[in-house]
């Protein structure tokens, strides 16, 4: 694994078949769009936000190693549906050194293109 990579974090619960491939996509195109390393992806599928998570664990050590520099995700949600531990997870990877980007929702685009 390079170091200074990115990576894409995703849970889903309950178990997604399809393993969240349409959000994975946009990500990973996100991250061609943005000249960012293709990323790798960290998958919590079938994983309650109440539960251990073991990729997002190992995603929070790749990132204290230095092998992980920025994480895509589609949304704080992704880390728990409770606002404040969604952010608190958020905070977690940021204080262990990764630069956290968060897909522009259709709704702010919306925005941002009425403006």
């Amino acid at each position: 694994m390079p170091k200074n990579g990115t990576a894409i974090y995703l849970r889903c619960y309950p178990e997604d078949h399809w393993e969240m491939l349409s959000h994975r996509r946009a990500l990973e195109d996100l991250a061609d769009r943005s000249g960012l390393a293709r990323p790798i992806l960290y998958l919590d599928n079938g994983t309650r936000s109440t539960e251990c998570a073991p990729r997002l664990e190992h995603l929070l050590a790749d990132i204290a190693a230095g092998w992980v520099d920025t994480v895509l995700i589609p949304g704080t949600w992704v880390f728990a549906l409770c606002p404040e531990t969604a952010r608190a997870t958020a905070d977690r990877l940021r204080a262990a050194g990764a630069h956290l980007v968060e897909m522009a929702s259709p709704r702010s685009r919306a925005v941002l293109q009425a403006v």
